[in-house]
């Protein structure tokens, strides 16, 4: 028997390709995990930005014509708050947008970079990177304040083990050109994305488990793994016993359910940091006078880091008339009244409230580990942590079970893959 949890994404796919003889758990009381859609007075609000972009057409597909997930598609619209005016994302490809004194301090900081850093010179961390990359001036007034607020660490702290599809590779000459010419090209892989046409991107995960032959079983959290013999303990003081697990909440969550760890794992586990993530939900009666689907906010005196706006990403996610706005914050935040307060400011100061917007409803949602911190212990620990696991016929994967950075695309192959390699090491059992 397979026991498989948690159900979002990844633990969804992983029991549609096993197709039968699973258990699969999930501690909440619907599926999806934070790829999920909060319906609150007639609007439809994602957990921050959830959008498909595809490097397989048969996972769009799959979704399309299996799951019959009816997909939309945008061409994305996007935005950076930097230095009190509003540019294109992304930022270092459409500098030209800046006043020309702060053009002409980007160009003269790249080309210093472009001396200092030869092409074959290893860069330590994401700090060097981002001055290698973009130089000195670009990394300061946007990629230091908005990733720092993002991460909650330095960025010398940050290696460049997950830049490959959150920060995709940039041409130094592009760059500069960008000082001195408009961009009318997108980049990045969600310059075009797909998002479903009703019910908001919690239809992909529930179409998913209306596909499934074993529905999960919720309000079912883990409470202990005894490793000796492969028994899962669950909430309701049941125990399940299982050939196989695949986990896919957070690693250092699982692990401290693990009885008997060695030293060494435990050690490893203490190494394992992440970053929780507040949302705050604000639906508004009017119009919002900006079509972005979201904006980036490059200033760390603005206690908010993005915002997304759902009715543009998708008109059915507002009522007519209304429209809300997703506020993301880096951390718990500890003061909400004194932190929404600051917001509705600082959305009225950078005009994307009004004065005579009426805030009709406001919902808070923290999540816990909201990103992964890669740091310079995670590789190894990873290394010593995930063997271990797999010799105890246990297996750990997705976003939070892998520890790591990945979109939900990556979540279904995710899923998908465990099943094939497992259903090949049971025939060998």
């Amino acid at each position: 028997k397979y026991l498989i949890i948690g159900a979002g994404l990844t633990g969804l796919s992983a029991a549609y390709h096993l197709s039968d003889n699973y258990l699969l758990v999930e501690s909440s009381d619907f599926p999806g995990g934070t790829a999920s859609t909060v319906k609150l007075e007639g609007f439809k609000l994602d957990n921050s930005v959830h959008v498909l972009y595809f490097r397989d057409n048969s996972i769009k597909n799959w979704i399309e014509n299996i799951l019959k997930v009816d997909l939309l598609m945008n061409k994305r619209i996007s935005s950076v708050w930097i230095n009190g005016k509003y540019v294109p994302f992304p930022l270092q490809y459409n500098l030209s947008y800046l006043p020309l004194i702060e053009r002409i301090r980007c160009a003269n900081s790249l080309i210093h970079s472009m001396i200092r850093w030869k092409t074959n010179k290893v860069r330590q961390n994401f700090e060097e990177y981002s001055q290698s990359t973009f130089g000195n001036y670009l990394t300061q007034v946007f990629v230091r304040p908005y990733n720092e607020q993002l991460f909650g660490v330095s960025l010398s702290e940050l290696n460049t083990d997950w830049l490959g599809d959150y920060l995709p590779k940039s041409s130094r000459y592009k760059i500069l050109l960008s000082a001195f010419r408009v961009n009318h090209f997108g980049y990045g892989r969600n310059s075009i994305f797909y998002y479903p046409r009703e019910g908001g991107i919690s239809t992909l995960a529930e179409n998913l488990s209306d596909s499934l032959k074993l529905k999960p079983m919720y309000n079912r959290t883990l409470k202990k793994i005894i490793l000796s013999n492969n028994t899962a303990v669950l909430n309701d003081d049941s125990e399940i016993q299982y050939d196989f697990l695949i986990n896919t909440i957070p690693l250092a969550d699982f692990l401290s359910k693990c009885d008997s760890l060695p030293f060494e794992i435990l050690g490893a586990a203490d190494c394992l940091k992440k970053r929780s993530t507040t949302l705050l939900h604000l639906l508004v009666k009017g119009k919002t006078k900006r079509k972005d689907h979201w904006i980036y906010i490059a200033d760390s005196k603005i206690p908010f880091y993005r915002i997304t706006f759902p009715g543009n990403i998708n008109l059915a996610n507002c009522p007519e008339g209304y429209f809300a706005l997703t506020i993301e914050y880096g951390g718990e935040v500890l003061d909400r009244d004194l932190v929404m307060k600051e917001s509705i400011a600082t959305l009225e100061r950078i005009e994307i409230l009004e004065k005579n917007n009426l805030i009709i409803e406001f919902y808070w949602r923290l999540i816990d580990c909201g990103y992964v911190i890669y740091d310079q212990h995670r590789k190894s620990v990873l290394e010593k942590i995930f063997p271990f696991l797999e010799n105890n016929l246990i297996f750990s994967i997705g976003r939070y079970g892998g520890w790591e950075y990945s979109n939900m695309e990556d979540a279904i192959l995710h899923g998908k893959n465990i099943a094939g390699k497992l259903s090949g090491l049971k025939k060998l059992h």
